[in-house]
């Protein structure tokens, strides 16, 4: 049962690096669409197929977290193990930090408004994008940290 633990707890790890990286680059692509640099056609379907690939990247891996989920439910004592307190807290923390980037990007584009004219829709983006981004990286990080220090 042990190998079995860790086998899935690679995994987790797994789909969210790789989903985190598919949602990063499919957001991240609609991102540089407010810079107005694709304006050259050829840059325009450069980043269109790009931003569908990091698309159905992150829906891929979506897909397998929630197989792996259902799974989970399944098999009780597997699901326990592997929602232990350590990644209870892990997963705590992440949202907390997610909560204070958000937060945190808030009070810097309120400020930045009072100055410049900001679009809204460029705002809403990067608030997506930070709140999405943001407790994933940080669980990651919170996950390597202590992977190092059982080492």
């Amino acid at each position: 049962m042990a190998s079995e633990v860790t086998q899935l707890e690679k995994n987790r790890t797994k789909f969210i690096k790789r989903s985190l990286i598919g949602f990063a680059i499919w957001q991240l692509t609609y991102l540089i669409r407010y810079l107005h640099v694709d304006t050259v056609k050829l840059i325009t379907g450069f980043t269109a197929i790009i931003a569908v690939i990091g698309g159905i990247v992150w829906a891929y891996y979506l897909v397998k977290i929630v197989l792996l989920s259902f799974l989970m439910q399944k098999k009780r004592p597997l699901a326990i193990s592997l929602n232990n307190e350590y990644f209870q807290m892990i997963r705590l923390k992440s949202f907390t930090i997610g909560f204070w980037v958000i937060l945190g990007l808030v009070g810097i584009l309120f400020t930045l408004s009072l100055y410049v004219a900001l679009n809204i829709q460029l705002v809403l983006h990067i608030l997506l994008v930070a709140g999405v981004i943001s407790p994933l990286v940080s669980y990651l990080i919170l996950d390597k940290d202590e992977v190092l220090d059982d080492e």
